[in-house]
């Protein structure tokens, strides 16, 4: 006997709420997208998520909080847009819209700095193919005009200056290379920060859930 297809996690607002708030903790898109490295932050993700007792979570996998967020950004954007061209004003966000806009926010700004930083090394590399393609050209122009002693200073002027300009090159990558470090290590110590919080405020809302329980029941054996 075939067995029943179990239903799937029906999605409340509370549910989006936390898990926006979740992400944003989490800093998702500090990593590129379709890396493994954001793939272990939407499992970790779920994974917390599923271990809440109010609201419950039922998540299968990872891809389910990857495509509600996917869900939630595109239906945004879309009103966003529409109200903007019916009225021209923006509207007042609730909670859960105001969470959304920060992590759209968030992802459009990481997306900037990966470019950034990719147009950067591609420049670099650029400056370097240069001053090589250069060193060659004189280095081919002087032997083929001779051997003189002016030339060999000549020859030997080139090959400073490429020197120079292959430091120049390397020192600029090298400093590129210690800034993106250097944010890496801050957005980690945020994500470190976040994380403890969150779990503060998950530890606090256990207890007033505990509390609460305890009340009612000494009310219910009073009565």
């Amino acid at each position: 006997m075939a067995t029943k297809k179990q239903p799937g996690m029906e999605w409340t607002g509370d549910h989006d709420i936390l898990l926006l708030r979740e992400m944003i903790a989490s800093e998702l898109f500090q990593f590129k997208k379709g890396s493994p490295d954001r793939g272990k932050i939407w499992e970790s993700i779920q994974e917390r998520l599923n271990k809440l007792d109010n609201p419950k979570f039922m998540i299968k996998e990872k891809r389910g909080v990857r495509d509600r967020w996917n869900l939630l950004q595109a239906k945004f954007k879309r009103t966003q847009r529409e109200e903007l061209q019916a009225s021209g004003i923006d509207r007042e966000l609730s909670e859960k819209d105001a969470l959304i806009e920060e992590l759209c926010e968030k992802e459009d700004s990481f997306s900037a700095k990966d470019k950034k930083k990719s147009d950067d090394k591609e420049a670099a590399e650029e400056i370097r193919k240069k001053a090589m393609e250069r060193m060659a050209s004189k280095k081919k122009s002087n032997e083929s005009a001779g051997g003189s002693a002016k030339k060999s200073r000549r020859r030997g002027g080139d090959a400073v200056e490429f020197l120079k300009e292959k430091a120049q090159s390397e020192y600029s990558i090298r400093q590129q290379e210690l800034e993106l470090q250097r944010k890496e290590q801050e957005v980690r110590a945020r994500q470190q920060e976040l994380q403890i919080e969150l779990l503060r405020k998950q530890t606090e809302q256990q207890v007033q859930i505990s509390q609460a329980l305890m009340t009612m029941m000494q009310n219910l054996v009073k009565k």
